[in-house]
């Protein structure tokens, strides 16, 4: 038996990890300079390559410990550090730091406050990732099939950045968008959701009934349209959809359990 940490064929989902790793990276690089844009697109391109690797390398049956701790890694990066310094430098741009240097008051939150938001994102992120990763070898119960534990690191991002997205869609039209407390409250709830035991669905399992694949393809097909068009505003909608989704996985969650212990 080939060990799979020999195995040649493991370069192709690392390589696919780290090319979301360098999206991660780079959205750094993009918030330094400013670029909301290529941020946000540059991080949800980590997501799309993030779920790539593993499905590349159960399709390749390589799949290793190996390439779990990279993952986790990537994700540290992409879905922890690099979501959180894009809301900071997007709510503390220039005017506001100049602001801070001449008026003590603004201190505490430019150098302060809104950075502990950043370093909570980061903490919980890590914590997560931890958490999943001691949990592989572990058996859960049946109806935790369809659930995840906490919301996954790339959907913890994607809210953590929800405010700015919903500000590009209105072309910065609500400035309240942009102040450092109400983006600050997203960061922080996506934090908790992170490191928490809430569940939340997961589409992973879910088979689709043959009668309803046509219906499922226009759907996608019309989404893709609609992103290429509207970009920003669809984004919007899926993020406050997802935000819609939690309570209902709980209730969902809670439903099968009672189900399952009869």
């Amino acid at each position: 038996m080939v060990n799979k940490e020999n195995n040649p064929k493991i370069i192709f989902p690392n390589a696919v990890t780290m090319l979301a790793l360098a999206f991660g990276v780079s959205s750094i690089n993009m918030s330094l300079w400013g670029n909301w844009k290529m941020a946000v697109l540059f991080i949800l391109l980590a997501g799309v390559f993030d779920f790539l690797d593993g499905k590349v390398a159960r399709l390749l049956g390589v799949s290793s410990k190996f390439g779990a701790e990279l993952d986790s890694l990537s994700d540290f990066v992409s879905f922890g550090v690099a979501p959180g310094l894009l809301m900071y430098q997007w709510t503390m741009d220039a005017h506001y730091r100049l602001m801070a240097l001449h008026n003590i008051s603004y201190k505490p939150m430019a150098v302060g406050i809104a950075w502990c938001f950043i370093l909570f994102l980061a903490m919980c992120c890590a914590a997560r990732l931890a958490r999943f990763n001691t949990m592989l070898d572990e058996k859960q119960p049946d109806y935790w099939t369809h659930f995840f534990m906490g919301v996954p690191a790339p959907a913890g991002g994607a809210l953590a950045m929800l405010p700015l997205i919903m500000w590009l869609a209105c072309d910065g039209r609500f400035s309240i968008l942009r102040t450092p407390w109400f983006a600050g409250f997203f960061v922080v709830f996506a934090a908790v959701m992170m490191a928490s035991k809430i569940p939340t669905l997961c589409l992973k399992h879910i088979h689709i009934n043959r009668d309803y694949a046509s219906v499922l393809i226009i759907f996608v097909l019309l989404l893709i349209a609609g992103l290429m068009t509207y970009t920003w505003v669809i984004m919007s909608l899926l993020g406050l959809g997802y935000l819609l989704s939690i309570p209902v996985g709980v209730f969902v969650f809670l439903k099968m359990k009672r189900h399952s212990q009869k």
